[in-house]
């Protein structure tokens, strides 16, 4: 018996143009308002597969992306105090099994609502509508160093650290904008451009993505809230396993009308191996 093929959908993503000149993201201090970018920008129609029906499950060190059972006790996410004391140990736990971590250590989240009211109200994040990846090869160690206390950053860089996003919708239905994931192994190193991201305080570096024509792209269909996406956004491992993975979130035009606005959650973390 044949397997079943995964369900397609067409979709356009938006990727940035190389250019000479080193693009720039200006992070708005409203975070319910738009960043500024310069660069150009191309639009792409691709084939998005969902990845449910994918005869062989995603894995994050394979494609960069996996999904996970993870039952939460979080019953309100627009609550810091339960996000930090209840959602961040599962977050632990969850990698901790999952990647067999030494060590996981946390360092923010961020929100990301469509609905205009909430998003003002809670002083929550757009969706990100580009492609890309939150770390490079120059940012990942730095903001080790950044982050934590020497001690702790020399024990991190002294083996393999990696870099994972743990990514949930906690709303109704993250059909009407889900996040799209490409399959590392085939996004070659020059479609990753570096850009800087300029804070009020300080200027980080992310890679935006360009796009070309052997990439592969993957979405999960109907997340609920008592699953998590882990996105493995940096590695230092270079063994052959996936090190980046260029997302985006986009706007699935199967979703039905009455589809509710996105709500969901990425944790940002470190991880130290042994």
């Amino acid at each position: 018996m044949s397997q079943a093929q995964p369900q397609i959908i067409k979709a356009p993503l938006k990727f940035m143009v190389p250019m000479e000149e080193k693009p720039q993201v200006f992070m708005s201090v409203n975070q319910a308002e738009p960043n500024k970018r310069t660069g150009e920008f191309q639009i792409a129609e691709l084939e998005i597969a969902d990845s449910r029906g994918a005869a062989e499950q995603p894995e994050l060190d394979r494609e960069g992306f996996e999904l996970v059972d993870s039952p939460t006790a979080v019953t309100n996410f627009y609550d810091e105090k339960q996000i930090t004391d209840v959602y961040y140990p599962e977050c632990i736990t969850l990698l901790k099994t999952a990647t067999g971590a030494r060590e996981v250590h946390i360092f923010d989240h961020t929100l990301r609502v469509q609905d205009d009211s909430k998003r003002e109200t809670h002083g929550t994040r757009l969706p990100v509508p580009i492609v890309h990846n939150d770390y490079t090869e120059k940012s990942g160690p730095q903001r080790v160093h950044d982050l934590l206390e020497p001690e702790k950053a020399k024990r991190f860089l002294a083996g393999r650290f990696a870099m994972v996003n743990v990514w949930r919708s906690f709303g109704q239905s993250a059909e009407r904008y889900p996040l799209a994931t490409a399959d590392g192994r085939t996004i070659p190193d020059e479609d990753f451009i570096a850009v800087d991201i300029v804070y009020q305080d300080r200027t980080g570096e992310i890679y935006q993505n360009a796009h070309s024509p052997g990439q592969r792209w993957y979405y999960f269909s109907n997340m609920v809230p008592n699953e998590a996406l882990l996105l493995k956004c940096f590695d230092t491992a270079q063994d052959g396993r996936t090190r980046y993975t260029a997302h985006t979130g986009f706007e699935n035009p199967n979703a039905p009308d009455d589809t509710p606005p996105r709500e969901s959650i990425e944790v940002r973390t470190l991880l130290a191996f042994d």
